[in-house]
């Protein structure tokens, strides 16, 4: 009787002991250790083909699903030959030793080679993306992406458009705005100034941003693109809202194939309704150049929807005198409004900004502005100013049709973009 009771005792005690460790144990915080295939989750998994253990993974689409959400994916060096979808919030990051980079480049040409599938925070750094596709790193819906000091390279991409990074988001559809930040990467379209001079060739743009988004690009570098170096598109309905900051990124061969410029701010297609986007958008400290004098950017800065702040640019021999005129807009370095009569106006501030070497025009106003747009303290090249509607020998300041006429002196005597100047 007595080692009954002990029997009964001990089993009490084992009952109560799993009982109470459940709650405070670390599935109580983090769920389940286990997904529904049995896969152990790690909060920190490492992918390194050449070694084994619990929390390292042989390939990087392996280790994105062993990871926690919200976890921290390190990838050692190497090149990893395959396409990834990114299906959940989490952090991706290069661990490489300096020797040789992370290298993601997925065989053949698929269609994204990171795609970006979950609306949870992502981080991608310190890789190096190789891609035949028409994407690089692309999500759609309402993503929250961050890319940090990548690079992202499209290797012989094919004819048609894509984009190396990009996001796009329709809110009435996804439910929600998407967030994309991309900042301190190099991207590279891939398009050479060979290519450029004999169309066809791929209409690769460098970080397109399309719909209901709030975006942050700074400090890029943007090479050999066969559509413009960035663009912030409204929806494919000419709607929503888009408010983004352009922040000191170093922007040339920009070899846009419809002739759009180096960084627009549009519709996307020649409207057919009345564009009702709306938004904000900053484009500050971006350095823009044409370093081999293609005609094909009629713009620099073209600016057809929003409320904008163009201000500390240096735009230099940018537009070309081969540069031709578009459906939407004539050449010129900084383009606000449109030639197309059913788009509505907008208002933009365009001071403290380099303009230089730009043949047609400087600043070129459509003629659906009709409020009067401040583009003073500029430097235009010449110490007298601006010519066109100016009496100066500088880049011109032009309007079309009906357009009012913008404040543009005083202006700069001196290249004045990179001065901390709050006047002229």
């Amino acid at each position: 009787m007595a080692s009954r009771k002990l029997m009964w005792s001990v089993l009490a005690v084992a009952l109560v002991a799993c009982v109470d460790e459940t709650p405070s144990g670390p599935a109580a915080r983090f769920g389940s250790s286990f997904d529904r295939g049995g896969i152990p989750r790690q909060h920190t998994v490492v992918v390194n083909p050449n070694a084994n253990g619990e929390a390292i993974a042989a390939t990087v689409q392996e280790a994105i699903d062993m990871v926690e959400p919200g976890g921290l994916v390190q990838v050692k060096s190497g090149t990893y030959n395959e396409r990834i979808v990114i299906n959940k919030g989490l952090t991706l990051e290069g661990i490489g030793d300096g020797s040789e980079p992370v290298v993601i480049a997925p065989p053949g040409a698929p269609t994204i080679a990171v795609q970006v599938a979950t609306a949870e925070p992502v981080i991608i750094r310190n890789l190096t993306v190789h891609f035949s596709g028409a994407n690089g790193i692309r999500g759609d819906g309402n993503v929250d992406v961050t890319v940090e000091g990548v690079t992202a390279r499209a290797v012989n991409p094919p004819l048609g458009q894509g984009s190396v990074i990009g996001v796009f988001n329709d809110a009435p559809v996804s439910g929600g705005r998407a967030h994309l930040v991309v900042r301190e990467s190099f991207i590279d379209g891939g398009v050479s100034a060979a290519i450029a001079s004999a169309p066809p060739f791929p209409q690769m743009f460098g970080i397109s941003q399309r719909g209901d988004l709030d975006g942050l690009l700074e400090r890029n570098t943007i090479r050999r693109t066969g559509g413009a170096c960035i663009t912030a598109n409204t929806r494919l309905d000419f709607g929503g809202e888009m408010n983004t900051d352009i922040l000191e990124n170093d922007l040339d061969e920009c070899y846009p194939l419809q002739r759009a410029g180096a960084l627009i701010v549009q519709s996307g297609t020649l409207a057919t309704v009345p564009i009702f986007a709306t938004g904000a958008v900053n484009i500050v400290g971006n350095t823009i150049r044409n370093t081999y004098r293609s005609c094909l950017p009629t713009t620099a800065i073209a600016h057809i929807y929003a409320r904008a702040r163009i201000e500390r640019n240096r735009i230099l021999d940018v537009v070309q005198p081969c540069a031709v005129p578009q459906a939407t807009r004539n050449p010129a370095a900084i383009w606000i409004g449109s030639l197309n009569p059913i788009t509505p106006g907008v208002t933009a501030i365009v001071r403290f900004n380099d303009i230089q070497g730009n043949a047609h025009a400087g600043v070129r106003l459509g003629p659906n502005i009709s409020a009067v747009l401040d583009v003073t303290c500029n430097w235009w090249g010449a110490a007298n100013g601006p010519s066109g509607l100016g009496t100066g020998s500088g880049d011109a300041v032009l309007k079309e049709g009906a357009a009012a006429t913008p404040i543009f002196t005083p202006f700069a005597t001196a290249p004045i973009a990179g001065t901390r100047a709050t006047d002229c």
